[in-house]
């Protein structure tokens, strides 16, 4: 904002604020606004230097704008002392942030790593503060956003185009809907800040702000094996955390993750949670169906060798129905025509399955097998994850949307 938009702000705001020592009239803060912008124009225009009349003679021709002067001098210097007194400061604890934030109803964050922009989130609760659903969004590309939701035990995941690809699955249990981190949360991170600094595992300091700055710095630093810092910036107004920097210290490397709290207990519509997608969108529908395969007696690492056997045999002969399913609910048009570039003809090895660590039992399959492009026969190499079906124990599936 430039210096002559600051300035017609405050005066605005000045002018219009009704207090209990200045009564005017509608009419008369007009007059006071317009004739100090007016005054404030003039001074702008382009002159010969010597002829180019001083702004503070022509505010003080009139007394209307004699007031309108001081009031933008009374309002800066009572704005700063209202915020930044050094009374202002060593009054605020950090404990009315805990209390502002409590009983929390939603969130609209945007979360950071190493500085940069990651994902984005937008979460709503119960008067419980239990999660009722939640959105993320993840992507660098604005064209090629990575959508994922949870409602009423669903979350669907859309994987944009060139997969163009919905998958629904069943999530009733919290601990595992992955996505969601509740480590995220605004009033969790202030309640744990809070606890550590009462505990002695942390140091608060309140960092003294620039002159007229808006917001309130605070630093914590972990005293106990932790090597971990804080930056918390508080709106000293509504008392609210806006943001959170992260940083851990790993010898000479400092790794970084930072929140940014955009809306804090403001409605969000509902259609964010069940978004429009293009028509053409292939639907991996786990939730209405039964999809996968058994394990029965086999091991983590014996079933995911046998579904992905299954399913490329199926796939090869063209029996889409048995190989959508061991897909996990892979339309036929998917098997068929989408993802025609990687069917196969003729299957060679299946190798050892190496271990996904990530939360639910997974396995990356190595698969070699034939496919025919441009009528040839040729030989591609493909790894295959092989995984649990969610909120169907017992059942794996083979997830093909990321083969190449």
């Amino acid at each position: 904002m430039t210096y002559a938009n600051d300035m017609e702000k405050v005066v605005r705001d000045f002018c219009v604020a009704k207090t209990s020592d200045i009564k005017t009239t509608f009419k008369m803060d007009d007059r006071i606004i317009n004739d100090a912008l007016e005054a404030h124009d003039k001074s702008k225009k382009n002159q010969p230097a010597g002829l180019q009349p001083n702004i503070g003679r022509i505010i003080m021709k009139s007394p209307i704008t004699k007031l309108a002067a001081a009031a933008v001098i009374v309002a800066a210097v009572m704005l700063s002392i209202h915020l930044w007194d050094k009374s202002t400061l060593s009054a605020y604890a950090f404990k009315e942030t805990v209390e502002a934030m409590q009983g929390k109803r939603s969130f609209h964050i945007q979360t950071y790593f190493q500085q940069r922009r990651n994902d984005e989130f937008w979460a709503e609760f119960d008067e419980e503060g239990k999660l009722v659903c939640f959105r993320q969004e993840e992507g660098k590309d604005p064209n090629r956003i990575f959508v994922t939701t949870w409602k009423d035990g669903v979350k669907t995941q859309y994987y944009p185009p060139p997969w163009g690809v919905k998958l629904m699955t069943r999530v009733d249990n919290l601990e595992n809907l992955e996505g969601f981190d509740e480590g995220f949360d605004p009033e969790t991170i202030v309640q744990e800040v809070h606890k550590l600094v009462a505990c002695g595992r942390a140091v608060m300091e309140i960092q003294d702000p620039p002159r007229y700055a808006r917001l309130m710095t605070i630093h914590v630093k972990r005293i106990d094996s932790t090597p971990l810092r804080q930056v918390l910036v508080v709106d000293p107004v509504t008392k609210f955390v806006v943001r959170i920097d992260d940083y851990w210290d790993r010898g000479e490397n400092v790794y970084h993750h930072g929140i940014e709290v955009l809306e804090y207990n403001e409605t969000i519509d509902p259609r964010l949670f069940d978004p429009n997608l293009p028509e053409d969108t292939l639907i991996m529908d786990q939730v209405t169906q039964e999809v996968g395969m058994a394990q029965g007696d086999m091991s983590n690492e014996e079933v995911a060798v046998e579904i992905c056997r299954q399913a490329l045999e199926a796939w090869a002969k063209g029996d889409f129905a048995k190989a959508g399913k061991l897909c996990g609910g892979a339309p036929r048009h998917m098997l068929a025509e989408a993802y025609a570039h990687v069917r196969p003809v003729r299957i060679i090895s299946i190798g050892q399955p190496e271990k996904i660590h990530i939360a639910t039992p997974r396995f990356w399959v190595p698969c070699q097998y034939e496919i025919e492009r441009d009528g040839q026969l040729e030989i591609t190499n493909q790894k295959f994850a092989a995984l649990t079906v969610n909120g169907r124990p017992g059942r794996w599936y083979v997830n093909i949307i990321h083969t190449r």
